[in-house]
Formats: C-alpha cells, structure tokens, sequence
C-alpha cells in the first residue's frame, strides 16, 4: 500500500514539503534532509521532519536517531544505560557480530562538558538528559561506525557552530525533545496550524484539532455509566476502594448521583494519579502552585511514572488528567527504559487528548510481547 508521505518523484517531493510547512527556505532544507537521510526511514518524509534538521546548510539528526539507525543495521546485540545521573552517564554496547560478552564501555561526565565548553542553558536544566544524549551518540559512532561514520546529531553540529547561545539553546531543547517547554507555568498555544499531521515520531508541537482530520479525540474507552463500573475500573487499576472512597468524601463528590461524564473527569482528576489521589488535601487549581510546591508532585508524578522523570512538570501538568494521555502514562510502566526515549518524542507530536498515542504505545507493547492468535493456525 502506498503512503501518502513517501514522495516517489521529485515534483512530489516538492509538493509535500510544501505542505509541511509554508517558509521557503525550510522547504528546501527539507528537501536536502529527505536526499542526505531519506533512506533511514524509507522515503517519509513527515519522519524526515521529525528527526532532523540543518544547521547552516549541514543536516544533522536527532541523537536518538544515531541508536535507531544502528538496531535498523541489525548489528545491535545490546545497548544499554547502565547509570544515568546529573554528573556523568554511563552507557554499554554490544555488535551482534562479537563474541558474547565482549562489552564496550562509555562514560560522559559533567566535566568533560564543562571542559569542552558544551554547558549551556539547556544543560543546566537538564543534566541528566543531555549527558545520556552525548554518551550514546559517542558509543555508536565508536562501536557502529559503518552504521554511523560521518553522521552527526543536531546538538553536536551546534555546538561547534557560529550560532547566537540563544539559537544553539534552541536545538539542544529540541535534541532533548521538549523544545515547547515555556517557563512560568505558560502554556504553548493551543490553536496553531499543524505543520503535518502527527506520526509517532514527528516534529514537536501542538496541534489544532480542528484541522488535525486524523486525530482520535472522542473515543469512549472507560464507560462509568454507574458507581459499580467505577469501583470496577479502580479495582482494575489496583486502587484502594477505601481510597476511592475517603477521596469522593475529601472532595465533596457524589459518585452515585454523577453523571458518566463527571465520573469520567473524577476518575482523571483526582483519583488515577497516585499523588493527587493520596494527598488529603490539593486545589483544583494545583498546576498554577509555586514551583517549591510543585516539586512534591513531580516526585510523586515521576515514581509511579517513571518516564516522566526528566521531564519538567510543567510541560506535562495540563495533560495529566486528559484521559487519552492518563492512560498512555500507564502503559508506560510496561515499556523499559530503553523505550522512554522515543515515546517521549512521540508524546509531543500528539494533542494530549488524541487517542493515536495510546495506539502507538500500545503497538510497542505489542511488538515486545506480542500475542498469537491460536485461529490463525
């Protein structure tokens, strides 16, 4: 079946770009993406987007990217983060073609940016993540050259440019993958023209619904028609019913009286999240506390989901109680870390109440562990 975004002639190609955007000059840097990288992912050009961009006239890709590209080789046996903190990351590799056990070792440190003058904005802001982006992009080209050799991530090709600190800013936020992070709790607009309709991994930005035609925004997935199917779906969920409970009194909510609709936002607001539902006392308003307050709830956001760890809270606060992006967060806890990554991109190129997200995780899942359908043989 053919794929409306895998342009099979250069008029085509043309066309498509064009409609990924509309500023001349990044049509044509589109372009020369799709010639230098099109082939890493099999002619898309909305996946060329998304993981690549030029940097005076030198494309470059995402560092995750780098990873991709050398299990799409088939010469990954393992490749792993051992250890990841705010001072130094360490990460391990082994090729499909070594003998077993013959493991290669890489540790990024905090000095070692500091000494090649790579700490910036960004790094101060997340330390963790930017150290881990460094070490993995360094280990693959060592260990994968014939895979890699000669290709180079957006944040290395900015750290050795002429760019103004604001601009090189600019694309280790979107290397780390939350380039539409805003401080002080503002919140990125909600109603701007899409630049192309959203692919698991895709550039990052909101969408607008409206003319997003293939977002899934109305799908009905728990049905809370009585306060029996709420206590079934918490159960399910592993909560408390007590907890469920003392949380309908805290908060003066009659679930036996409340429409499905009500029951649906309760359920999201107050009683999924383990640090909202545990905590005896939180405003509606909570996502507009202070930082210093905020801090708790991220910790609790982040234990009972850890891929959200390193991401800030405020990216992620007014998405939580959506119920498309609640249950994605579950999901999440079956995936392994070795995952996050490229789920965490795709996070981004979603509306947080667009249901393809959840699908998308779901497919991962299902790749990993999937499930054989006894009919078919």
């Amino acid at each position: 079946m053919s794929n409306f975004w895998i342009p099979k002639t250069g008029e085509e190609l043309q066309n498509l770009a064009s409609i990924l955007t509309n500023n001349d000059r990044e049509r044509l840097e589109l372009m020369r993406c799709h010639a230098w990288f099109g082939h890493f992912f099999d002619g898309h050009l909305g996946k060329v987007q998304a993981n690549t961009s030029v940097i005076q006239g030198k494309p470059a890709l995402l560092s995750d990217t780098l990873v991709g590209i050398c299990y799409q080789y088939g010469l990954v046996r393992r490749l792993s983060v051992v250890e990841s903190t705010a001072t130094h990351c360490t990460v391990e590799a082994e090729r499909n073609d070594e003998p077993v056990g013959e493991v290669h070792r890489f540790t990024f440190t905090w000095e070692m940016a500091q000494r090649m003058n790579l700490v910036r904005a960004n790094w101060n802001k997340q330390p963790a993540n930017m150290l881990k982006k460094r070490a993995r992009a360094f280990i693959v080209r060592e260990v994968f050259p014939e895979a890699v050799s000669g290709l180079y991530t957006i944040d290395e090709m900015a750290d050795h440019s002429n760019l103004s600190e604001n601009e090189i800013d600019q694309l280790q936020a979107r290397s780390t993958g939350f380039e539409d992070y805003r401080p002080n709790n503002s919140r990125p607009p909600m109603n701007r023209t899409p630049s192309t309709p959203p692919e698991p991994v895709q550039k990052k930005t909101e969408l607008n619904e409206i003319n997003d035609l293939d977002a899934d925004l109305s799908r009905e997935y728990r049905k809370l028609n009585s306060e029996n199917d709420f206590f079934e779906v918490t159960a399910e969920l592993g909560i408390d019913k007590q907890e469920v409970i003392d949380k309908c009194k805290a908060m003066k909510f009659d679930l036996a009286n409340a429409s499905a609709n009500d029951r649906v936002e309760f359920l999201y607001s107050c009683i999924v999240h383990d640090v909202i539902r545990q905590s005896t006392f939180i405003p509606h308003d909570w996502q507009s506390m202070s930082a210093d307050h905020k801090v708790h709830f991220h910790l609790g956001f982040s234990t009972q989901y850890p891929i959200l760890k390193e991401v800030p809270i405020d990216w992620y606060q007014s998405r939580v109680n959506m119920p498309a992006f609640a249950e994605m967060l579950q999901l999440t806890n079956e995936l392994t870390p070795a995952h996050y990554d490229q789920v965490l991109r795709a996070m981004q190129g979603y509306p947080a109440n667009d249901w393809r997200l959840f699908d998308y995780v779901e497919c991962i899942l299902d790749v990993l562990d999937p499930v054989e359908d006894e009919d078919e043989y």
